[in-house]
């Protein structure tokens, strides 16, 4: 099967629930899909409410999970967006701790002994309850050799090293319990259903957003080694089919073929924070074709929202927070962005609670 464009991003759309609003309760499957990046702080209400009426975030819970961000996932698949990454093999294991292999080579320390000794420190710190962040690093140096603990300039002390810690989480070992202010209280995931084979799954639920894709795509978006992503999708072959899509030969579900031949149509407004799973495409171009505003949409910290109307890119936009009110500014990229702002300002008002706000207002730049 050959493919285009708008017909890509029109299964991509539906199946991130962005085509039409999920009716309220439906937290879990808006969230089960690929899960919705909550860091920095703040961002996953917003990409809920974008799914589903009503949305609370109260019903997900916040774990650690690829490229070691928070993200909020169903409480019932813990499993499989954290050890659904789980490194095969030690080389797969250094590209997922990342810049700590700076620090542990030279201890002669591999990466996968290194994770699995934070991992043990990290569930033995948290077993009797949640520690603010000061109080949970203090715990891991009072667990570990001072091999393992990396020195930090910024904070001048001795404690793991970011990437290390926030690894852990593919252990199923480490959550968000709570935020007071700026504040991250970290605890141990609620238990999960047992899954049994949570790469695999994995593997399932990122073609089913994605699709088609390839497996460096794979690689990039889970922050993994070339192989391990192989290996991911090498679990599911038989499950494959492959497309011609923008000249290149991708992957689907085979499940989601007719999906793809004919996705639905999207319909209405919505505000899509940064790092919107939706954004999270990896190749960019796909949804951002022109290059200037591929770059200025980066994916970066500082990196605009996107303004989305019946499916279309429409514009891109920045809060700001000025006590109680939320001011929305817009930037328009084409003119179904202006047509629709009576509807902007009504998922402006949406978003406002979501951000500790009672009330929007949008601001129109040029």
């Amino acid at each position: 099967m050959q493919v285009e464009r708008e017909q890509v991003l029109a299964y991509r759309l539906a199946a991130h629930n962005l085509h039409a609003r999920l009716p309220a309760g439906s937290e879990n499957e808006a969230a089960a899909v690929i899960g919705l990046q909550d860091f920095p702080p703040g961002l996953a209400p917003v990409a809920l409410a974008a799914r589903v009426e009503d949305a609370a975030i109260d019903e997900l819970t916040i774990v650690y999970a690829w490229r070691g961000a928070a993200v909020a996932v169903p409480r019932a698949d813990v499993a499989v967006f954290t050890a659904g990454l789980a490194p095969p093999d030690d080389a797969a294991a250094r590209t997922l701790v990342g810049t700590a292999v700076e620090f542990l080579d030279p201890e002669g320390i591999s990466a996968t002994d290194a994770l699995d000794r934070v991992s043990a420190a990290v569930a033995d710190a948290l077993a009797d309850g949640p520690l603010e962040r000061d109080d949970f690093h203090q715990a891991l140096r009072e667990r570990l050799p001072d091999e393992l603990l990396w020195w930090c300039r910024g904070c001048q002390s001795h404690h793991v090293h970011p990437s290390l810690w926030r690894a852990t989480g593919v252990r199923g070992v480490l959550a968000v319990a709570d935020r007071r202010g700026r504040v991250t209280v970290f605890g141990a995931p609620p238990p999960g259903r047992a899954v049994k084979d949570p790469a695999a799954e994995l593997a399932r639920r990122f073609l089913r957003a994605y699709g088609p894709a390839t497996r460096s795509e794979l690689a990039a978006w889970a922050g993994i080694a070339p192989a391990h992503a192989r290996g991911l999708l090498d679990a599911i072959a038989g499950e494959l089919e492959e497309v011609e899509f923008d000249g290149r030969r991708a992957l689907v579900l085979a499940a989601d073929a007719d999906r793809l031949a004919r996705p639905p149509a999207a319909s209405g407004v919505r505000l899509l924070p940064p790092f919107d799973p939706y954004l999270d495409q990896r190749d960019r171009a796909t949804l951002f074709p022109d290059p200037e505003l591929r770059a200025r949409a980066r994916s970066g910290i500082g990196a605009p929202g996107a303004v989305l109307v019946d499916g279309a890119l429409a514009g891109l936009w920045r809060p700001a927070k000025k006590g109680k009110r939320l001011v929305i500014t817009v930037e328009p990229l084409t003119k179904a962005a202006r047509t629709a702002a009576d509807a902007v300002s009504a998922e402006a008002a949406i978003v406002a609670p979501h951000r500790g706000c009672d009330r929007a207002e949008v601001a129109w730049a040029y």
